[in-house]
């Protein structure tokens, strides 16, 4: 009709990218704290007199907590929402991170400070279980489908950056206080005010937040699979409830999938070998290698650095590589593959590697190729799984801890029994068999058929 106006296009709100910045402060967060423990290892060790099995004990205590309790934590995230659960899971790791200095009041003559520590490094890693399950529940809620993998990797890059920082952190404020106690009361204190900024504004869904617009919900809600964006009964109008009811976990499906078996099993291989540099990487360079304490702080945080890079990169160019080939299957695919295969080649070295700045080369090199997988495995994890991303990605995550924990196990044997050339040998074809795992990997074939 002449004279009648067009209606005007209302530009779709951005609230979708302040909670991306909230999911890079929590992962920022998540790894300050849990690598503070590793960063004070050598300093524990001495103090209380631990040798280095023990130490690999008590890395495999954290793991394997963290790994039992990755999928009820990732179906608490799928069933009531992230909100309340991302704040209980970080006060508690925070109260841990703090009474971990305890052991230092304990005797050092028996097994007190062993024992305590086992307990304190278990209740940590159940409280940290559910950090990246409940936050991938968020990223499907609240990122677009193309924007997954990137999104993914932006949050696993500041987790890199949290564990690169970490270590200098530590390192600043035991030299300031001239104890290893103190600065991790003090790191824990990071989490209670990061729980008193989130929780207050944080919802589960963005139809449950004011700031985002109808144009908003229509752009994240397109191109999901069947059922992405279902809400049961008891979702609607709940307010806080968030996730909701979103139907019965399909657990006959789920354990016959091709595809969950596949990534679970690649999260395994990579974790046997890839906890080595995030947990027992000090110990091996104080007491196999014999470096000072300013060098094993650096070359803990040099790896870690590139991981910034590689997280997101990995998590870009899996979302790259499907506008340019179109081509889910090989997007999520490519990045896994090509940086497992040349993570298991830069570790198979390093035993042989003896210029301490060719070491930090090449143990970055590993990490940084171990981390290109990272953002690609966990959006294979939502275009998989969808309104079930939060259990999937948790069993993801626990066989990838309980290989890490076997790992550390294993490492802890092989460095106190003078093994290390083997122990490298055995990480680069876990890399390899985790590479393999991944032409499996179809993400074309969700676990619910449209």
């Amino acid at each position: 009709m002449i004279g009648e106006l067009e209606p005007k296009r209302i530009a779709a709100s951005r609230v979708r990218y302040d909670v991306l910045a909230a999911g890079c402060s929590f992962a920022f967060l998540t790894y300050i704290q849990r690598q503070a423990f590793v960063a004070a290892t050598p300093e524990i060790k001495d103090a209380l007199d631990l040798n280095q099995e023990q130490m690999g004990y008590l890395a495999s205590a954290f793991l394997v907590a963290y790994g039992i309790f990755q999928v009820p934590c990732g179906l608490i995230g799928d069933r009531l929402g992230a909100r309340h659960l991302l704040t209980l899971l970080v006060l508690g790791w925070s109260v841990l991170t703090g009474m971990t200095a305890l052991a230092d009041r304990l005797p050092v003559e028996g097994a007190w400070p062993f024992c305590f520590l086992i307990g304190v490094r278990f209740l940590f890693g159940a409280f940290q279980a559910g950090a990246f399950p409940a936050w991938a529940r968020v990223m499907t809620d609240w990122m677009t489908v193309r924007q997954r993998a990137t999104g993914q990797g932006a949050v696993w890059m500041f987790s890199r950056l949290g564990g690169a920082v970490g270590p200098y952190l530590f390192l600043g404020l035991f030299l300031y206080f001239d104890t290893w106690t103190t600065p991790l009361w003090i790191l824990a204190g990071l989490g209670v005010v990061w729980c008193a900024g989130f929780w207050p504004w944080f919802r589960n869904r963005p139809e449950q937040m004011r700031q985002v617009n109808f144009a908003e919900r229509e752009l994240i809600a397109a191109g999901r699979g069947a059922g992405a964006g279902e809400q049961g009964a008891g979702e609607r109008g709940v307010g806080e409830r968030g996730a909701g009811e979103r139907g019965t976990v399909p657990w006959s499906t789920l354990f016959t999938s091709v595809n969950v078996w596949s990534l679970c099993l690649m999260y395994g291989f990579v974790g046997f070998a890839g906890n080595f540099i995030t947990n027992l990487l000090p110990v091996y360079l104080a007491d196999t290698r014999e470096l000072p304490p300013r060098w094993v702080k650096g070359l803990m945080s040099m790896p870690l650095a590139l991981g910034i890079i590689s997280c997101l990169l990995g998590g870009f160019l899996s979302d790259w590589i499907i506008g340019l080939w179109g081509s889910r299957k090989w997007g999520r695919r490519f990045s896994g593959i090509i940086g497992l295969t040349l993570a298991g080649l830069t570790i198979l070295v390093v035993p042989w590697v003896h210029s301490v700045w060719l070491l930090a080369v090449v143990l970055s090199a590993s990490f940084f190729f171990n981390d290109l997988n990272i953002g690609p495995a966990w959006a294979a994890c939502a275009d998989v799984g969808e309104r079930h991303v939060g259990t999937i990605s948790g069993a993801m995550n626990m066989i990838g801890q309980f290989g890490g924990a076997l790992g550390m196990s294993f490492a802890g044997s092989m460095l106190e029994g003078g093994h290390s050339e083997l122990l490298f040998i055995v990480f680069a074809c876990s890399y390899g068999l985790a590479a393999c795992c991944w032409l499996a990997v179809d993400v074309t074939r969700p676990l619910i058929q449209h």
